[in-house]
């Protein structure tokens, strides 16, 4: 489109956007303030863009290159599939955890993990690993991707998949270690004293573990 009125960048973003597209809008002078506003994303020139188009953009380029922004889509959306990979791993382990103690109390088992044992998975197994998974460079294919829909939540539908399936695996997985721990450390409820104790902190170790 040549020679464009401030009217019509609006129009064209406003098309866009009613197609289902996330809009994106670029410019520097006041009268491109107002479609900038109303798309996805506006876009101000850092050096030659007017005080107007930069207090109405979200993003300010401040070397007015256009290449900055395919680089900050990259970095935005590097960030926000670390966010999703931190928390898909942290609700995966505490959820897993909450299951196994659960479990254990209904199936009137003895408590599979102490305080001090949930307080450690949780300082320093779980922290560290979703930590570096917060750190990621990011998947190579991350720029083919389309773009998420502004209306879906941080926890999707396969994120929810993901979660729920990790989180049985590593009770399944915890209760089984103790369960063998149990009978292979001759644990049982008529075993009384240090027998009893050490029978159980074994079966418990081996659960940690």
């Amino acid at each position: 489109f040549a020679r464009v009125s401030p009217e019509n960048k609006v129009q064209l973003v406003t098309a866009l956007k009613d197609n289902g597209n996330i809009t994106a809008m670029t410019g520097d002078g006041v009268n491109d303030a107002p479609a900038i506003k109303k798309a996805d994303i506006g876009i101000a020139m850092g050096i030659t863009g007017t005080d107007v188009a930069k207090n109405t953009a979200e993003v300010i380029l401040t070397d007015d290159n256009f290449a900055t922004i395919v680089n900050a889509v990259e970095e935005g959306r590097i960030i926000y599939s670390n966010i999703k990979k931190f928390v898909s791993f942290l609700l995966s382990c505490n959820i897993g955890e909450v299951i196994i103690m659960l479990f254990a109390m209904l199936a009137g088992m003895p408590v599979p993990l102490t305080v001090v044992q949930l307080l450690y998975l949780n300082l320093v197994t779980d922290s560290f690993p979703a930590l570096a998974l917060g750190l990621e460079k990011g998947e190579p294919d991350i720029m083919n991707q389309p773009p998420r829909d502004p209306e879906e939540g941080i926890i999707d539908g396969e994120m929810k998949y993901n979660i729920i399936v990790q989180s049985v695996a590593i009770a399944i997985a915890t209760l089984a270690a103790f369960y063998i721990g149990l009978k292979h450390f001759g644990y049982s409820a008529e075993l009384t004293g240090a027998a009893k104790t050490t029978a159980l902190n074994g079966a418990r170790t081996l659960a940690f573990a």
